[in-house]
């Protein structure tokens, strides 16, 4: 049976580190060195694993355990991490550090402590001679942080095909996500009427509707009710570009916003909404305004009363009652895979969503080894009796 002891947390420190020191920030992403790395673990400690391109000097891993029965659950983590603004770290975001129970360097929480789980997990596994009931296989992907490329990649390259339960290892905050919000990203545009900055009266500014329009679906946001495990739908006015010249009236200017929706009812309800306060903002202004979708990923959620879901509850639980049922607020890997594959899946791994994409993110050890424990009684759960 799989035991996480003190050898097991340290060597899960270490392993941190290294991947954190290997700097795979997504663009340019560059995932090969860590692709490498992770690849010559897994062979030095008896597994099978290959690299699976994506484009030059970009690849995920995909490794596999064989079990007793057909059939496979997936481990699934990313390899590549956002970009970092150096200057505003107070610690170097590539050399990680230790403080206080802390490791502070960029992806220890999103997600390469994810992927250290994944990976000790597996080596546990095989080092044990364990045998599960079922293939283990492991997905570590190139391009999460973008357009899950990587992930679109393994499903297509049929090495998961097998594939009965998914499990992506993000940070969770100890919760245990039996799905995710969809992702919608849309681009509203109002366009106006140039003139000379001294002479306002004889253009159209559109940056003024723009304003208006973005006030006014901030406030509206803030009354999205809420869903019984699913919490409730959000939009983030991610970006707002108006204007060329400072002595010019802007005539064009451009809002791109960042939903998260926990049905597709709601999506409708959110460009129902955005194209009603566009034209509201608009109105006796002489601006025009229009909106278009760049990108949408449905929601997921899995049942509840699957197996393996279940399964993967209990041990989350261990001597506690389980808790709610919920999906979690942000996108995963998943979205490239469940289309095709149709399997249940569950977000779970260590770390805080909170501490990711910004300066000094950092990963509390206590979540790395709450984690080992999860997924080790989940997967002696799974051992061929």
């Amino acid at each position: 049976m799989l035991r996480i002891d003190e050898e097991v947390r340290q060597e899960a420190i270490e392993l941190l580190q290294t991947l954190v020191g290997i700097r795979s920030a997504n663009p340019p992403g560059s995932e090969n060195e860590i692709a490498t790395v992770v690849k010559e673990f897994l062979v030095k400690n008896g597994i099978d694993a290959t690299l699976v391109p994506l484009e030059k000097g970009r690849s995920s891993v995909v490794a596999r355990i064989r079990g007793t029965s057909p059939g496979s659950v997936v481990l699934c983590g990313h390899l590549d991490t956002v970009n970092a603004d150096e200057q505003k770290w107070s610690v170097p975001p590539f050399e990680p550090r230790i403080n206080q129970g802390r490791v502070c360097g960029l992806g220890s929480a999103d997600m390469k402590s994810g992927v250290v789980v994944i990976l000790e997990m597996a080596k546990l596994i095989a080092q044990n001679n364990l045998t599960l009931n079922k293939d283990l296989v492991l997905a570590l992907t190139a391009d999460e942080e973008s357009t899950y490329r990587g992930a679109a990649s393994v499903t297509e390259s049929g090495l998961i095909d097998d594939a009965e339960f998914l499990i992506i290892a993000e940070p969770t905050a100890g919760k245990v996500y039996c799905g995710q919000k969809g992702e919608l990203w849309l681009e509203v545009e109002f366009s106006g009427k140039a003139a000379h900055g001294s002479l306002p009266d004889l253009g159209v500014n559109a940056i003024l509707p723009a304003a208006r329009f973005c006030l006014d679906l901030a406030e509206a946001a803030n009354t999205f009710r809420e869903h019984v495990g699913r919490g409730h739908s959000t939009v983030n006015i991610g970006q707002f570009n108006g204007g060329w010249q400072v002595n010019i009236v802007p005539d064009t200017t451009k809002v791109r916003l960042d939903s998260r929706v926990v049905s597709d009812e709601e999506k409708r309800m959110v460009v129902d909404l955005v194209q009603r306060l566009g034209q509201e903002a608009i109105a006796n202004t002489g601006a025009e305004f229009r909106t278009k979708t760049i990108a949408y990923r449905p929601p997921i959620v899995s049942d509840t009363n699957n197996p393996y879901v279940q399964s993967f509850l209990r041990a989350a639980a261990g001597n506690h009652s389980q808790a709610e049922m919920e999906i979690a607020p942000y996108s995963t890997d998943g979205v490239a895979i469940i289309p095709k594959l149709g399997i249940p899946m569950v977000v779970y791994g260590p770390g805080d969503i909170a501490q990711a994409h910004q300066p000094d993110e950092f990963l509390e050890l206590s979540s790395l080894y709450q984690a080992l424990d999860v997924f080790a009684r989940f997967f002696n759960g799974l051992v061929s009796r």
